[in-house]
């Protein structure tokens, strides 16, 4: 039996860029599965911890989580829009349990894995497309305080936390700076493009890499 060869897209994010709605948009675009929520269910299952005991006791350290993310948003691609996720902090032991999780995901599905340090924990796998999503800190200030109707100098302090705590994460766990274009195939400033034209460009990436992928063959 042939094995199955799937395509992956990784869409890293700047807090507030609107990176996750335009995963959202590009997995609907291509029929993909939508990877972001359930990564944490299943983590959570797989550890023995219940996942709506944990959303109570956010940012309270544990054996293996010391801070959790204010909120678990985003479903499959049918699935209503869920404003961003505030302030997500992994330890050692959750990023090995969702490496598994996402690598078994890759092997099996076509999909758009949001967020997870996906770049790194599918690096030198083929048929992967990296991305980054980016944005000035006017836009993802306006757009945090928009959608969870809070000040602007609240938006502005959680956005800034939240880049020094991914930053710190990815460093410790990966060793990488998340900043490095090398990390990514392809680097979107989504105020600039626009949401629509962002997952036009990723579409077309992932349409090349098919092809390539085909030419091989």
């Amino acid at each position: 039996m042939p094995e199955k060869r799937t395509t992956v897209v990784t869409i890293s994010r700047q807090m507030a860029s609107g990176g996750a709605y335009i995963a959202h948009l590009l997995a609907r675009k291509l029929g993909y599965k939508y990877v972001e929520r359930e990564v944490l269910h299943e983590a959570a299952r797989e550890l023995g911890v219940d996942i709506s005991e944990l959303s109570k006791h956010e940012e309270r350290r544990t054996g293996f989580i010391e801070s959790l993310m204010k909120s678990f948003v985003y479903g499959t691609p049918e699935a209503s829009y869920v404003p961003p996720a505030r302030k997500p902090i992994y330890d050692q032991e959750l990023f090995e349990t969702e490496l598994k999780i996402i690598t078994a995901i890759a092997e099996k599905y076509n999909a758009v894995i949001v967020g997870r340090g996906g770049y790194f924990m599918l690096r030198g796998r083929p048929n992967v497309v990296n991305v980054f999503i980016h944005a000035p800190m006017d836009f993802r200030v306006e757009r945090l305080r928009t959608f969870h109707e809070i000040s602007a100098e609240q938006a502005r302090e959680e956005i800034e936390e939240s880049d020094r705590e991914r930053e710190k994460f990815l460093k410790t766990m990966t060793d990488t700076d998340r900043y490095d274009a090398r990390n990514y195939h392809l680097c979107i400033d989504s105020a600039a493009a626009g949401f629509e034209a962002a997952q036009q460009m990723i579409v077309s990436l992932v349409e090349r890499t098919q092809q390539e992928r085909g030419a091989a063959h």
